[in-house]
């Protein structure tokens, strides 16, 4: 009986060997890449500017935009999302133009670093308000494009810049205008 469990002990040891683990082999020349975005993030943007009139023959002035917007991000780069925004402008006899659109698209955005650099695209309606006229829904397009910096992995700040497209479309085609404006603005976003 002693030599039955001398034996089995011995078994048993060895067959340890067989089961036991290789030590992986630690690569100690890997670098991590810093990726600011992955697919699932988002963000919310806040961000407040000037409004410039492109193409009203100085009978408009510079006005006031502020917005609000979110993204999810898709890929590390592209993402979708919306905005929110409200501007107005004042014309030489003091009425004020108001719009407020609300548009759907997409960004894409490369890095360098913590330096971020949105380009969006942007399609929507939007709401008129000038003198006791009311348009809507109008149309709206807008092109934007931005500089941002990543200060912590949760706030960037930056600058950025859009093209808005906002036509008055009329059963008279006499009256059709097409609004073309161009904003600067400061903006903060936050990221989640």
């Amino acid at each position: 009986m002693k030599r039955f469990f001398s034996l089995l002990l011995v078994f048993l040891t060895l067959s340890t060997f067989l089961f036991a683990q290789e030590e992986e082999e630690t690569n100690e020349d890997e670098v991590y890449v810093y990726s600011p975005n992955g697919a699932g993030d988002q963000f919310l943007k806040i961000s407040l500017g000037a409004a410039f009139p492109l193409n009203f023959k100085g009978q408009l002035g510079t006005g006031g935009k502020a917005s609000l917007g979110y993204f999810r991000f898709l890929t590390e780069t592209l993402a979708v999302g919306g905005e929110l925004s409200a501007s107005y402008n004042v014309s030489i006899g003091e009425k004020v133009l108001v719009m407020i659109p609300i548009t759907f698209g997409a960004m894409f955005q490369p890095y360098i670093g913590r330096f971020e650099f949105p380009l969006y695209a942007e399609i929507g309606v939007a709401n008129q308000t000038w003198q006791n006229l009311e348009i809507f829904p109008s149309f709206a397009t807008k092109l934007s494009a931005g500089a941002y910096f990543r200060i912590t992995d949760a706030v960037s700040v930056g600058l950025s810049t859009d093209f808005f497209w906002i036509p008055e479309w009329f059963r008279d085609s006499s009256k059709n205008f097409n609004g073309l404006f161009e904003t600067a603005e400061i903006g903060l976003r936050y990221h989640f």
